[in-house]
């Protein structure tokens, strides 16, 4: 009977029977049952390292070294992380510090100029000319007065200065010290006779000013005295009025006492400028724009405030049955040109004022182009709608007459295509051009064209040019100026919305003739622009 024997275990090593080798003290009569016989196999001894469930990480990658390698790979990696982080603040840092002294120069480099928008700064008035009993001139230069008389600052250029009068319509703000307020003041432009050098951006700054029992700016400046010191902040650019007149040739301004500022401003960017045509690439034209028509109509309460008329145009004064007639509403007693033998002496005998040369000069100038027409509440003479559709339908006869017409019937209407300014081909405005759209304009917050440059006319967008012609985009304009009575009463008020001063519809006077004007077809194929300032 064949007996076993047990290896020793050693580790996961299974038991395995010897051959040949008996069981250790079997007990007698106890037969034991004998596993089938294997397969004899050959004894072998294993080390647990050469299992390839023992195998270490060293022996699979045998390229990447111990821990100490991958710490010190870990470390190194962490390193250069740093250090990029690090470049990347530094330069950081650089930039921001850089932008900020930009600004800063740019900054104090703007307050050092001779007038900016951010803050005020000083001008000396150099003369005071007393041009009625109600107004006067003022004139400034800028800085403020030094020991010796001069002004600091007088000498230092003002590119902004040159830049608004290139603009055409513009602004300043002159500030009430004690009570702190600041109000709007426009500029008169410097008289045509003026040398070369006081035209520059440098040159006096002349404002119209009126006084008004009441008014906290006119009294304040009425008190201050040649060498005194006011302060100002701008300038502030308005409508671009080369742009939105085009290729159009006729201009209307309804002025109301200080008005004329805004309105002779217009003539001289128009007239004495000689830019050329702003739409060239628009209309298609090139080369010098034609010189377009200016009418003036200016309203003011007293006779003595219309400066710049013959002697043969003064009227009767107004009785004091009527004498609180205005603007905004008047008499139906007709007025007719009276002039009496003390007007006509009081007239010879006054000197004239700059003002008045200023307008002359604008009559002699440009005979065919510039015309003025006054209405004074003290002789009963008021804007009408017959004026007002007299200007709107300019007659071949020449503009430079500066009689009112006769309110009593209204001027038959006539072409707009005189010979001495023929009205080019106007395309119609589009709904949504921000140039020519009277809808379009009286949606826009504010007044200020220049930060609407970059904008297209959308009157040109996919039309094509006829055989005969090709059409330009423009549109006549009429501008309104004076105190918001008397621009409520000939064209509607603004409308304020969001904060903002907005233009609002077209209404009162002008609205019911351009209305007229709409419903009978008399719209001589061009367009009216009713421009609010």
């Amino acid at each position: 009977m064949s007996t076993y024997a047990v290896t020793r275990w050693t580790g996961r090593i299974r038991p395995r029977l010897l051959l040949g080798s008996q069981a250790a003290n079997p007990k007698p009569g106890i037969r034991r049952s004998q596993p089938p016989r294997a397969a004899a196999l050959p004894l072998q001894r294993q080390s647990f390292s050469a299992l390839p469930a023992r195998q270490s990480s060293n022996t699979q990658n045998p390229q990447t070294g111990g821990p100490q390698a991958q710490k010190s790979s870990r470390k190194r990696g962490m390193w250069r992380q740093w250090v990029l982080f690090n470049i990347v603040g530094v330069s950081a840092a650089v930039i921001t510090a850089f932008t900020l002294k930009s600004a800063r120069s740019s900054k104090d480099s703007e307050r050092s100029a001779v007038i900016n928008k951010t803050s005020f700064s000083p001008f000396t008035i150099t003369s005071k000319e007393q041009i009625s009993p109600t107004a006067f001139v003022l004139s400034v230069r800028p800085g403020a007065k030094t020991d010796d008389g001069s002004s600091s600052n007088s000498s230092a250029e003002c590119p902004s200065l040159r830049e608004a009068w290139a603009h055409g319509l513009w602004s300043v703000e002159i500030k009430q010290p004690q009570l702190q307020i600041a109000r709007h003041y426009t500029p008169l432009p410097p008289p045509v006779s003026a040398p070369a050098d006081s035209r520059s951006e440098n040159a006096e700054l002349r404002f119209l000013i009126r006084e008004v029992d009441g008014g906290e700016m006119s009294t304040y400046l009425g008190k201050q005295r040649v060498g005194d010191c006011v302060w100002m902040r701008g300038p502030h650019l308005g409508f671009d009025v080369s742009r939105r007149l085009g290729a159009a040739r006729h201009v209307v301004f309804l002025a109301g006492g200080t008005g004329i500022a805004p309105a002779l401003q217009v003539t001289r960017k128009l007239l004495d400028d000689g830019s050329t045509a702003e739409g060239g690439s628009e209309s298609g034209g090139e080369g010098e724009r034609e010189k377009p028509t200016v009418s003036i109509l200016w309203a003011n309460r007293l006779s003595a405030d219309a400066l710049g008329r013959q002697p043969q145009q003064h009227r009767t004064p107004v009785t004091a049955k009527n004498r609180f007639s205005g603007w905004w509403w008047s008499s139906n007693v007709p007025s007719s040109p009276v002039e009496t033998a003390s007007t006509a002496r009081s007239a010879k005998e006054t000197p004239e004022t700059s003002l008045a040369q200023q307008i002359h000069a604008l009559r002699q100038a440009h005979p065919d182009r510039f015309s003025i027409t006054y209405f004074i509440d003290e002789e009963r003479t008021f804007i009408q709608p017959a004026n007002i559709r007299a200007a709107l339908s300019p007659t071949p006869t020449s503009p430079s007459s500066t009689k009112a017409p006769a309110p009593a019937k209204a001027p038959a209407p006539t072409t707009s295509q005189t010979p001495q300014n023929p009205q080019p081909l106007l395309l119609p405005p589009a709904a949504s051009c921000p140039w020519h759209s009277q809808p379009a304009l009286e949606q826009l917050p504010d007044d200020r064209d220049a930060g609407r440059r970059a904008s297209d006319c959308a009157c040109v967008q996919g039309t094509v040019p006829t055989a005969s012609a090709f059409p330009a985009a423009g549109s006549n304009l009429v501008l309104v100026s004076g105190p918001d009575g008397f621009v409520a009463a000939l064209a509607g008020p603004r409308r304020w919305f969001g904060g903002a001063e907005m233009q609002g519809r077209v209404g009162g006077m002008l609205g019911r003739v351009l209305g007229e004007r709409g419903k009978m077809g008399e719209r001589d194929g061009v367009g009216w622009l009713v421009l609010k300032l």
